[in-house]
């Protein structure tokens, strides 16, 4: 077998290798314990993964991210440890009030048997997730104010393991965090919980490797680099408005809703030359402006610039 042919069949076995071991190594007794003493630990195991496969498998039109990498480092801690943490102190406590007492009952769910069998309430949970990031994601690109949130993170110029999280929090907590805090208080069992959320977490965390990874059958399941690239190209396609591509960790909600588009040429897919905002709007290389502009908060305290002073006598 020639080398070249051996490069193209590891490229193509690395994915769902690397879905099955991660989804492994998290729901494993002792995954569970790590998970007590370094709370995210296996995101940043995936994201030293994904670093290798873009050193092993280069991709033709790769782009150099180092220069924003202190950008792409402050963004990662931000979003994965601070984000979820505030936004569920936040949430939390709306989410068990508002219910209860304005639609007149409790709802949190007493039983969580009363949702289904184990099996049912898997498919349900990963349906769920799935299906709301999809339309939120969608609304993140057609609603102003979302678009305003949601661009920084489209700005970036190549997709890289040091960029999966890189977007203003309050974008990034309506496309990754409520759902699962909504998921938390409707009382389904904790074991489908456990066994469906990592299938949708690493699946949209490896649609970010800018390795020239080939998902092959997986690029009509699941959202692949090869997929994701497309989502994230300067030019979006010729009449499919304003992207494509919209599903966060599964491809089937595009295929069904007509947003799904990845062109092929005599059997191989093709890649877009250029990644980018499509605007042409220069990535953001100061976390400040990225997390304080779309606010209107920026410069900071500018605020106090926009008070009423006192006309001298």
């Amino acid at each position: 077998m020639s080398k070249r042919k051996l490069t193209y069949l590891s490229s193509l076995l690395a994915l769902p290798v690397l879905y099955a071991l991660f989804y492994g190594i998290h729901i494993s007794p002792q995954g569970n314990a790590i998970e007590q003493w370094l709370p995210k630990w296996d995101r940043v195991l995936v994201l030293f993964a994904i670093v290798g496969l873009e050193r092993l498998y280069k991709y033709r039109y790769a782009v150099s991210q180092r220069y924003i990498l202190h950008r792409d480092i402050i963004a990662n801690i931000v979003n994965l440890w601070i984000t979820g943490a505030v936004v569920g102190v936040i949430v939390l406590p709306l989410l068990y009030f508002l219910p209860e007492h304005f639609l007149g009952r409790k709802f949190v769910i007493a039983s969580p048997g009363e949702l289904g069998p184990l099996w049912f309430q898997f498919a349900t949970i990963l349906l769920f997730i799935s299906l709301f990031r999809y339309w939120m994601h969608r609304m993140q690109h057609t609603i102003p104010f979302l678009w305003e949130l949601h661009s920084y993170h489209h700005r970036v110029t190549d997709l890289k393991a040091s960029n999966g999280e890189v977007s203003n929090p309050v974008d990034y907590a309506l496309r990754n965090v409520i759902v699962f805090l909504i998921l938390g208080v409707v009382g389904f069992y904790p074991v489908a919980i456990l066994l469906a959320v990592p299938v949708a977490t690493f699946t949209s965390v490896f649609s970010h490797c800018g390795a020239d990874l080939k998902g092959g059958v997986l690029n009509y399941i699941f959202v692949t680099p090869e997929v994701h690239r497309w989502h994230h190209t300067a030019n979006v396609p010729e009449g499919r408005g304003y992207s494509v591509n919209y599903g966060v960790e599964f491809a089937f909600w595009d295929i069904l809703f007509g947003t799904y588009y990845l062109p092929q040429e005599n059997g191989q897919v093709i890649q877009p030359e250029r990644i980018g905002h499509p605007e042409g709007l220069p990535d953001e290389k100061n976390y400040l402006k990225l997390l304080l502009v779309p606010l209107g908060l920026y410069p900071p305290f500018g605020w106090l610039q926009r008070l009423p002073r006192a006309t001298a006598r």
